[in-house]
This record gives structure tokens, sequence and C-alpha cells, in this order.
């Protein structure tokens, strides 16, 4: 757990995943690493993803569009995975910011890719769900859905269920939560302009 300390000093990831079925078919994966605060765009990882032979779910695809001649050829979930950790390890290596990896609704994003990559799958996901609930508990929203939430926070997001855009909504929400509920005492001050005389 990152002390309250260290909370100006850490990367903010979104990640999400599209799945061809609910048995760790991964058909896209997206990854979005956020400057906790500026919120700049430190890298992204967004692939289609080749999840072999599998059964593909019709209502899985008429809710992200992805189709298996679309995927054909595409990276394996390992291969996208491998960029993943590699990006990580690189950001803190030159950043000397750890990361913490977001993503909405993370129960399910943990239990596809663990079900794909099996004990390659050691990346511990925070669920911007469960912040969300208690960051909005003041004027909770109508529901905890993506669009929801980015709308109760004012982030612009238009939902289109694939994996980069909502990685990218996960990661903003996830860095406004945390430095609302985790301020800090070593973050800049802000620069106040001199009041006019």
């Amino acid at each position: 757990m990152l002390s309250r300390l260290s909370c100006a000093a850490m990367i903010i990831v979104g990640v999400d995943i599209e799945t061809a079925n609910l048995r760790g078919a991964v058909c896209e994966f997206g990854a979005v690493g956020l400057d906790i605060d500026t919120g700049r765009e430190l890298f992204v990882i967004a692939s289609l993803v080749d999840p072999g032979e599998v059964s593909w779910d019709p209502f899985a695809m008429a809710v992200h569009g992805i189709r298996p001649h679309q995927v054909l050829g595409k990276p394996s979930i390992t291969e996208v995975w491998d960029r993943f950790l590699t990006e990580l390890e690189y950001q803190t290596a030159v950043t000397g910011r750890p990361s913490r990896v977001f993503a909405h609704n993370a129960s399910f994003e943990r239990s596809q890719l663990t079900h794909a990559l099996g004990p390659r799958m050691t990346v511990q996901f925070e669920c911007t769900v469960r912040l969300a609930r208690k960051g909005l508990a003041a004027t909770p929203p109508v529901n905890h859905k993506l669009p929801t939430v980015c709308r109760a926070l004012g982030i612009p997001f238009r939902e289109t269920h694939r994996a980069e855009a909502d990685a990218r909504a996960a990661a903003e929400i996830a860095r406004r939560l945390v430095i609302a509920a985790e301020p800090t005492i070593d973050r800049p001050a802000e620069r106040v302009a001199p009041a006019d005389r």
C-alpha cells in the first residue's frame, strides 16, 4: 500500500480488455498511463489480440463490434501483456515513480486475464467502481457505469466499448479520485496570482 506521502509521486494506469467470450478469450487490450499531477499521458498500449481458436459470443461481438477476421494474425495476449509489463518497468526506471493499476469493474479484467495468462497475471488491479462509490458518496450518481462516472466527474467520454478509450477513461477517473481521497503534503502548491490593487 502506498503511503499518503507518495501519492504525488506515482503513475496512474488504466487497463481495459474486450473479450470474445467469458472464458478468457481476450480480443483487445488497452492500457493508458497518466502522470497523477498533470494528467499528461505517459504511455498508451492498445492492440487487437488474437485469442486463437475460440468460440465468439454474439452478445460480446454486439457490444464491442470486434469480429474474428479482424484479429487474425494480431499479437497474442501473452505478447501484448509482456509489452505492458515492460512499459511499467520502463516508466518506473525513467521516472522513479511506481504505478497503480486500475480498471473499471476490476474483477472482470482480473478474472479474464487470469484465465488467459495463468501465473503470468501478477499485477494487482484496483477498482474504479469501488473508488467512485466512495469518492462520489456525497452526491451519488444513478449508477457506477463508466459513462455515468465520467459525467459525474466532468470527464469527456464517448462510450465505445473499446479497450483504449475505456482504459483512458478509467485512468482519468482514478487520477481524479485518488487526488481527492489522498491529498499529500508534498504536492507542489498552486501559484496564486496577486490580487488586483
